[in-house]
């Protein structure tokens, strides 16, 4: 028989197409925030590491298969951090379209298929801004190596386009002034050799936008440091009926994600199984012990009540915190939405802010 085989390096297929649409976006003056941002500051400094590693120790060959086999050099491993999806704001609708239209032409020549979807108004978390925006989303579907018979491995892009339908006043970048994490703080731009650099936004909402420089870097040092180790921390301030249900989806999306940070300065906390603070207890959820031997997931420390911690399987937090959140309690004193924990005490995610290094 006459049989042929090809081998396709998923992630590393998927790293070069979103590199491609990253590059269209900001051709096109776009502004690239969010997880993409962090997740290459994290791969490149990763990569760095294992750049050296290979120098010193003079590996042959190690840019290929031994770069993405997750096995060669474990301790960098983060060089591998492929984005969830790509968020990109557009100051017009004109370059928008254009870099739609760009995308919808490249995936043609790929047999690929570009689904856009509008996002009204009460469905996007964006609209809670207080700026007239447009929100659309991007589905990108290729088929890799697809042949008469046989479908192909499916790759699946999300780009969330954000585009501003008012005139520009003053310029305005992403998070528009209303920063979730620390680590969402910075923005991805063209330069003018056609690169492009990141940097801090010039609207994070918190005191970096007024600040020297020398102040500015001193700060984007130590959140650049907590990044690449694994650590953010939540800032979002705003304070409406609805802030605690957005604070709420913002840290599940985050602690739901591919590549989770651990956020510091909200009242629980992950902890290791094997952490010698954690007493013998049972989890709020499950009801089985809590440093089960055979369960060697992390724990949530609960620190609502200041005189006594609670600790639940990671797991088990995320379920019931995620419908709790879904529930959309009001508090019916102040009316206002509320989170509270499986003791009953609020998490006040809005307060967080001031326990960050951001205001110390």
């Amino acid at each position: 028989m006459n049989i042929q085989s090809i081998s396709v390096n998923i992630q590393k297929e998927t790293r070069y197409l979103y590199n491609i649409i990253k590059r269209y976006g900001l051709k096109e003056d776009g502004i690239i925030y969010g997880g993409m941002v962090r997740d290459e500051i994290v791969a490149t400094y990763y990569k760095e590491l294992y750049d050296t590693f290979v120098q010193d120790n003079k590996i042959i060959d190690p840019y290929n298969d031994k770069y993405w086999n997750p096995g060669f050099h474990p301790e960098t491993n983060k060089r591998l951090i492929i984005p969830n999806d790509i968020d990109i704001y557009f100051d017009d609708n004109e370059k928008a379209t254009l870099f739609i239209t760009n995308i919808q032409k490249y995936a043609e020549d790929f047999n690929g298929i570009v689904n856009v979807k509008n996002i009204p108004r009460n469905r996007s978390l964006f609209y809670a801004i207080g700026h007239n925006f447009t929100h659309k989303k991007l589905k990108i579907i290729f088929r890799l190596g697809r042949t008469i018979i046989f479908s192909g491995l499916k790759i699946e892009l999300n780009v969330d386009i954000i585009i501003n339908n008012q005139p520009l006043i003053t310029k305005i970048e992403p998070p528009f002034g209303n920063g979730d994490f620390t680590s969402n703080l910075f923005i991805m731009v063209q330069n003018y050799s056609k690169n492009y650099d990141i940097r801090l936004s010039n609207n994070t909402g918190t005191k970096l936008d007024d600040l020297n420089y020398a102040s500015k870097r001193r700060i984007e040092m130590k959140i650049v440091d907590d990044l690449v180790n694994g650590r953010t921390e939540f800032i979002r301030k705003l304070s409406d009926r609805s802030s605690e249900y957005i604070n709420g989806m913002r840290i599940i999306k985050m602690l739901k994600s591919i590549n989770p940070l651990k956020i510091t300065n909200i009242l629980f906390s992950e902890i290791s199984n094997d952490d010698v603070k954690i007493v013998e207890q049972d989890c709020d959820i499950c009801q089985s012990s809590i440093k089960n031997k055979d369960d060697d997931s992390d724990i949530i420390e609960i620190n609502t009540n200041k005189h006594y911690k609670n600790y639940m399987h990671r797991k088990c937090f995320l379920e019931y915190f995620e419908k709790e959140i879904c529930q959309k309690r009001i508090n019916s004193d102040t009316g206002n939405i509320e989170c509270r924990c499986t003791r009953r005490n609020v998490f006040n995610f809005k307060e967080s802010y001031k326990f960050s290094s951001l205001y110390k």
